[in-house]
Parts: C-alpha cells; sequence; structure tokens
C-alpha cells in the first residue's frame, strides 16, 4: 500500500481549488485513525517522560495553590487543544498529500503532549512550547490549506442557498 492510496492525494498532485475530492470512506477512515494515533502518542509520550515521583514531588515543591492553578490551566489549554484538533479532524474527511497530513500529524502529537506535560508539572516549559507550537502549526496549516477553503466555500454556498430557497418571494 502507497502513501498515496492511503492519504487519497495520488501524490503530490495539486486539486483544484473549487471542488476538493472527498476520497473513500476507507480513506477517511485511515486518516482519521492515522490522527487518533498521533493524538495517543503524543499524550502517551508526554504521560511516559513524567514519572509519579516526579509528578508528585514538583506538586509537593509548588504547593497547593500553584498545583491547583497549573491543572486549571492544563485543563483550559486542553479544550483549546481540542476545539483546534477538532478542526483537524474534520479536514481529515477531505484527501491530503503525504506532506500536508504528516505536518497536520506532528502537530496534533505535540497540541496532545502539551496539556500532559503542563499537567504533570515536570517540564511546565516544554509542555506550553508543544502545546502552543502545535495548536499555531494546526491552525496555520488550516488556514492555508486550498481544500479547507474550498468546502467551506462550498458549505457557505449551500447555506446560502437553503436560506434563499426558504425566503418568501418579495412581492
Amino acid at each position: 500500500m502507497s502513501i498515496a492510496s492511503w492519504t487519497g492525494a495520488g501524490g503530490f498532485a495539486a486539486r483544484s481549488p473549487a471542488a476538493p475530492a472527498a476520497g473513500t470512506a476507507g480513506e477517511r477512515r485511515m486518516r482519521r485513525g492515522l490522527l487518533l494515533a498521533a493524538l495517543l502518542a503524543g499524550a502517551g509520550w508526554a504521560a511516559w517522560t513524567t514519572g509519579r515521583a516526579d509528578t508528585a514531588e514538583a506538586a509537593a515543591r509548588a504547593g497547593d495553590e500553584l498545583t491547583r492553578l497549573l491543572r486549571c490551566m492544563a485543563v483550559l489549554k486542553a479544550a483549546m487543544a481540542a476545539a483546534a484538533l477538532g478542526l483537524v479532524w474534520w479536514r481529515m474527511a477531505l484527501p491530503a498529500g503525504a506532506v500536508r497530513l504528516l505536518a497536520y500529524l506532528l502537530a496534533a502529537a505535540a497540541a496532545a503532549a502539551g496539556p500532559v506535560l503542563i499537567w504533570a508539572m515536570v517540564h511546565l516549559g516544554l509542555g506550553s512550547l508543544l502545546l502552543h507550537g502545535g495548536l499555531l502549526a494546526a491552525l496555520v496549516l488550516l488556514w492555508r490549506d486550498p481544500d479547507v477553503a474550498a468546502k467551506l466555500g462550498a458549505l457557505v454556498a449551500e447555506r446560502r442557498r437553503a436560506i434563499a430557497a426558504r425566503r418568501p418571494a418579495p412581492r
């Protein structure tokens, strides 16, 4: 099985930005499965690198108030990451070239690892860097992706037609 077959891109050939192809259901499941694996790998790596003893020691050194604050921030940042990665999940319904797919997967893995590292309080700087870097990379990828623009344009046009069809005719 080649990369082009599971990315649904047929290599690096450019597609028309006017109408992105949807790809087959199997290709969509494969891309979304790879995204899920990247999320689990990022969060799993972060959990594996921070031991329980290190986490307990860092929490004891920080004190109860700072620990609660940082863990609430980790939950808030995980919610932000979930929202951005939800958009990436939606994007995985469309075919993506191998390089673009890899970039989305790396951004997702970094964004998933960040809140776990912040929660553990052992590697706060690295967790913040991974989280914000992954979120920024995912949002820039989505912003600059021609297939996303074409899909959103098609959705907006469809909604406008539906609204116009419901309006009563002018008298």
